[in-house]
């Protein structure tokens, strides 16, 4: 990810997604020259997958560098624990709720809760079912385009051209639903590229990515291209195309931009991924937040840029350490009048 470009988009967006779960500390005046400080900031995450937790470390650390508390919880992929979650927020008295919905529908319920008890709730990552529950604010890869830059990508390149499977991140969420669209709305465009079998999902997660791989090859003995909707499954994938021996004839591509990515693209097991920082998305997500507290409120939406990486442009890879971040947000939380 170019660091130049996310500095313009981020500053041009600006002017106009670690655990520290448990129960709220409350309200308290923290010393220091946050114009917001001593709000407790409540996130909520769908899931253990390594991308959420990147995300979260750039939502904790944003938080407690403007002089805030960060608290958290884990739906652990369960639309009931996620409406639970929220309501524990809520009666906790937080000031603002960050959320990744684990599907559009539990979404907007949750921000109808949210409503109900006058705390602004703001999506990150996601979207959410329309309906009277109204989000403050928005930050998120869009997750469409990201599909569709893929699916282009794969065409323009005629990268494993012939038929090809997809393994799902989670059925139901909005996030997958939107990039497997844009995805097969450009492969399937071009007569080269047959999509065979249903989808099968595997949570996001590397050892259910292999387990599902290992399916479709019992189910198919040609596959030219595997869409693996994100790198831990893709690297499942691999491990599983590799032990049947056809890591010859199976070209793999996905999406995030990890480094498991970065490291897969280096030994040739992945051929392409577009890939964006979720710890950015998470700084930008509280940004947003402070901005809301403050009385200034951004645009509702701000969208991440991505870009279609292969081994030509590794020098432009996305950074997913908030430490990678950090250089570039500190000045503009100072600037902001955020930085205790």
């Amino acid at each position: 990810m170019k660091k130049s470009l996310i500095s313009a988009v981020v500053c041009l967006v600006l002017f106009a997604s670690f655990v520290t779960g448990g129960c709220s500390q409350g309200n308290k005046e923290i010393p220091g020259n946050s114009k917001i400080r001593g709000k407790t900031i409540g996130n909520v995450i769908p899931g253990p997958d390594v991308y959420y937790n990147f995300g979260k470390s750039g939502i904790k650390w944003a938080v407690e560098a403007s002089g805030n508390i960060y608290t958290e919880r884990n739906s652990e992929y369960s639309a009931i624990k996620e409406i639970q979650n929220v309501e524990n927020l809520i009666a906790a008295g937080v000031d603002a709720i960050i959320i990744m919905t684990t599907n559009d529908d539990t979404g907007q319920k949750a921000a109808q809760l949210a409503n109900e008890a006058n705390i602004p709730l703001f999506l990150i990552d996601c979207s959410i079912s329309d309906g009277p529950g109204k989000p403050m604010g928005q930050v998120e890869t869009d997750q469409m385009g990201a599909g569709i830059l893929l699916g282009s990508s794969v065409v323009k390149n005629r990268i494993g051209a012939g038929v090809f499977v997809i393994i799902g991140g989670a059925a139901g969420q909005s996030g997958t639903q939107q990039q497997m669209a844009g995805f097969l709305q450009e492969v399937l465009k071009d007569s080269g590229y047959k999509m065979l079998s249903e989808v099968q999902y595997a949570d996001w997660d590397r050892k259910k990515g292999e387990d599902v791989m290992r399916n479709y090859l019992v189910m198919h003995d040609k596959i030219d291209l595997v869409y693996a909707m994100n790198e831990e499954m893709a690297f499942g994938a691999a491990t599983a195309i590799r032990e049947a021996g056809r890591q010859d004839e199976i070209t793999i591509v996905s999406m995030n931009g990890s480094a498991v990515g970065k490291e897969m693209l280096q030994a040739g097991t992945l051929m392409g991924t577009v890939g964006w920082s979720p710890s950015e998305n998470g700084i930008l997500a509280v940004i947003k937040v402070l901005e809301y507290l403050n009385g200034t409120p951004e645009v509702f939406r701000t969208e991440a840029p991505v870009d279609f990486y292969t081994t030509d442009n590794l020098n432009k890879y996305p950074d997913w350490e908030v430490t990678g971040q950090m250089p570039i947000y500190e000045p503009i939380l100072k600037q902001k009048g955020y930085w205790n």
